[in-house]
């Protein structure tokens, strides 16, 4: 076909690249759309195919974008993730721009015509180039993306047709046309009449004449925010010490260590204030979407109507809308999660990436990349300091620091008077010998909530699992009732008296009697957040309790409402997992419980000591953040484990200290860098076998251990089973030659993960 050429497309999808005839010039990293087996995909181009397939090849059927939308920066990011992790360009891509954003081709471009035009003629070298134009702010196209509306509410754009001019025009006319030409052929109507100078009257009469096109427009509007006072605070010694050490306009990576409540938020509201001064932006990534609600409300009273946000809470429309105003400019400030590290911001004179030492960064489905690490990469590439902050610092970052390639910049002191608080620590054993039951709360804590309780304060309960028993057990043959598709527990959720997997969503009525022996001896082990709730409202029934997990929040909305109504003190007792320890600012709080503080400690990875004592630290600084003091009450079977010992005097130097040398005596990382493995069959045999397989083709000598197969910690999920080969490499650089010898294809039966944080699903 005449004008096209085998081009490589690239899908978001479990295939390698295909190929494709489309248009000659297309640059890389615009996206099209093509037709597979399946239906119509969109595609990513990646450029001309030197060795096209000896076959008919189909052509795509459109191009969805003049020229590559995300910036140069956000792609040249995506390539080094792309190589980094072993994934394709299309995977990232999907990521950093929802597929319903797209642009107009009607828009007029200066020195071509409509886009339209220039596409027809082939002209992808000057839309490339104007793309350019665009991403540095040289051209203005405010209505580029908005859409067509027939009805409903939205804003009038006006838009210069093809039709001649007259031969004459009045002076008021000719205004008009003139501010139409300058910025490309369409501006909304309020920005024409402002430019122009004119009324409304004179649009009318062009457009009767057909020299102008009016149409309502769809306007993407950003979400509406909790609104807030901009509470500033003046930064203390300590803090400002902190903040004059970031050398904003270069690259630099920048760990700010500083105990719960130290102030870290002022520091980095403060940095933002001056890049955004500066003309310069800032993007501020958080790992949960619970940490948002608040921290939109303080930024959105300090920078009104200048942040945009994303999460996957979030719907389309939305999702949308807020990259959209990325795309044009209108929000300086993005602040996100995992996901927003490729957010398509332009001229970056700040990345904040808050609790860096968060597993949530790290993207256990495909593409598995890390954000964190994603995100000194895009400083480097934007040439803008990065800043890490954590009270409980990962130990790779910490090593960094220690080892110079960070600055470290450490905060010690609560402001305005606040202390940390008291810790005393419950040995679960003593209560048992006392008690000769297995206790869930000790006369210690009760005592303690009934105390919280009458002086009108708030109390946290942390029991990190979810449901009311962790499973049933058959008392007579001694056999737990397992998940029919994985090799787990079900778990008991009494609310909706179900039997769940909380792997593969699996439900089941619990059965009377045992399905393997027919005793009627089935009995619920383990407590849960949901127990823990049923026996706070018998124990305390006058109290307002706040249940706060999955279950609880799975609707889009419920987090963010619990933590502000929490926040408000319209609860009195907190129950919760994981979620309710990260970072989040309740000021009538002054109590918090560990029920059982030694869950983490019974996973199989060497990193359980260190991701128990960052729990327990950062549950324990919800406590006392304001005035009053608070008091934690730790409840665990292992006093005496570092972990504990150290989170009990919030000691994170201490447990570094006493953490790093195991690390480095075992080869594990910052001191090694792994690849792990995984396989997945519903053939055991076949998942082993071909890990075994990549054993064999893998580098082998000083400074590379290779370590399986091995089943995986759960053998079994959603009827697959899992097979693991763990990697070990002594240098960045062999861990690549790793990657690379691997030669894995796309949706094949083995994949990788590059600096793995999990070993299971």
């Amino acid at each position: 076909m005449p004008g096209l050429v085998p081009t490589l497309v690239e899908l978001a999808r479990p295939l390698p690249p295909l190929t494709y005839l489309a248009p000659a010039g297309l640059p890389r990293g615009l996206r099209v759309r093509v037709r597979i087996r399946s239906g119509a995909a969109v595609g990513f181009v990646l450029g001309p195919d030197p060795s096209p397939p000896p076959k008919a090849l189909k052509a795509v059927e459109a191009v969805l974008d003049p020229f590559p939308l995300l910036p140069p920066q956000v792609l040249e990011l995506m390539e080094f993730g792309s190589a980094y992790y072993g994934c394709g360009l299309a995977h990232l891509a999907s990521l950093a721009l929802p597929g319903p954003v797209l642009a107009d081709w009607g828009v007029g471009a200066p020195g071509i015509g409509t886009l339209a035009l220039a596409r027809e003629a082939g002209r992808w070298d000057e839309l490339a180039d104007l793309g350019l134009d665009w991403h540095r702010g040289r051209v203005q196209w405010p209505a580029l993306f908005h859409r067509r509306a027939l009805r409903g509410a939205g804003r009038m754009e006006v838009r210069r047709t093809e039709r001649p001019h007259p031969a004459r025009v009045s002076a008021l006319q000719a205004r008009v046309l003139l501010a139409l030409e300058g910025a490309g052929g369409a501006l909304l109507e309020e920005d024409l009449l402002e430019r122009a100078g004119v009324g409304r009257g004179v649009l009318g009469t062009l457009e009767k004449h057909g020299l102008l096109l009016r149409m309502k427009r769809v306007d993407l509007l950003s979400q509406r925010r909790e609104e807030g006072m901009d509470l500033r605070v003046e930064l203390n010694p300590e803090q400002r010490r902190v903040m004059e050490g970031v050398e904003l306009g270069t690259f630099g990576v920048h760990l700010v260590y500083g105990v719960t409540g130290s102030g870290k938020t002022e520091i980095y509201l403060e940095l933002a204030e001056k890049v955004l001064a500066a003309g310069r932006r800032v993007l501020w990534l958080v790992p949960e979407i619970g940490l948002t609600p608040r921290l939109l409300a303080r930024l959105e009273a300090r920078f009104p109507g200048k942040v945009a946000v994303g999460h996957a809470g979030l719907n389309a429309t939305e999702r949308q809308a807020d990259v959209v105003r990325l795309l044009q400019n209108g929000a300086p400030i993005f602040v996100g999660v995992r996901n927003a590290v490729l957010a398509p911001l332009r001229d970056l004179g700040l990345l904040v990436v808050d609790e860096e030492h968060e597993a949530s960064y790290k993207s256990e489905e495909h593409p598995r990349f890390n954000a964190r690490d994603l995100a000194i990469k895009r400083g480097q590439i934007e040439g803008c300091p990065v800043v890490l902050g954590s009270a409980t610092p990962s130990l790779e970052s910490w090593h960094a620091a220690h080892q110079g390639r960070y600055a470290l910049h450490t905060l010690r002191q609560r402001p305005a008077g606040a202390t940390l608080p008291a810790v005393k620590v419950v040995d679960l054993r003593e209560v048992y010998r006392e008690s000769r039951r297995r206790p869930v709360f000790s006369p210690l804590l009760l005592k303690a909530l009934g105390e919280t309780l009458e002086r009108g304060e708030q109390a946290m309960l942390l029991l990190n699992r979810r449901g009311f028993e962790n499973f049933w057990m058959c008392r007579a043959c001694g056999k737990s009732l397992e998940c029919s598709h994985c090799a787990v527990s079900l778990t008991f959720h009494r609310g909706e008296h179900r039997l769940k997997c909380h792997l593969c969503g699996f439900e089941a009525v619990p059965p009377e009697v045992c399905p393997g022996c027919g005793a009627d001896h089935l009995k619920g082990v383990g407590e849960g957040t949901e127990q823990i709730e049923s026996l706070l409202r018998a124990r305390f029934p006058s109290a307002r309790i706040l249940r706060l997990d999955r279950d609880t929040t799975s609707r889009k909305g419920n987090l963010e409402a619990a933590l502000l109504a929490a926040e408000r003190g319209e609860a009195d007792l907190l129950v919760g997992t994981q979620m309710l320890a990260k970072g989040h600012h309740f000021p009538g709080l002054t109590l918090v419980g560990i029920l059982n503080a030694d869950l983490g400690l019974k996973v199989p990875d060497f990193r359980a000591a260190e991701r128990t004592f960052q729990l327990l630290t950062q549950v324990a600084g919800r406590a006392g953040r304001a005035q009053r003091p608070g008091r934690v009450i730790l409840q665990t079977y292992s006093p005496e484990h570092p972990a504990i010992v150290h989170a009990v005097a919030q000691d994170f130097e201490a447990f570094a200290a006493a953490e790093l040398p195991y690390r480095s005596g075992m080869h594990y990382p910052p001191y090694s860098h792994l690849v792990l493995f995984r396989a997945e069959s519903e053939d055991s045999m076949e998942a082993r076998s071909a890990l075994e397989s990549l054993a064999g083709r893998l580098p082998s000598g000083p400074g590379l251990r290779i370590l399986g197969p091995l089943e995986g910690p759960v053998p079994r999920v959603r009827d697959r089973f899992q097979w693991v080969l763990l990697a070990r490499a002594g240098t960045r650089s062999l861990q690549g030659v790793l990657m690379r010898q691997s030669m894995l294809r796309p949706g094949g039966l083995v994949q990788a993960d590059r600096d793995p944080l999990n070993w299971g699903v």
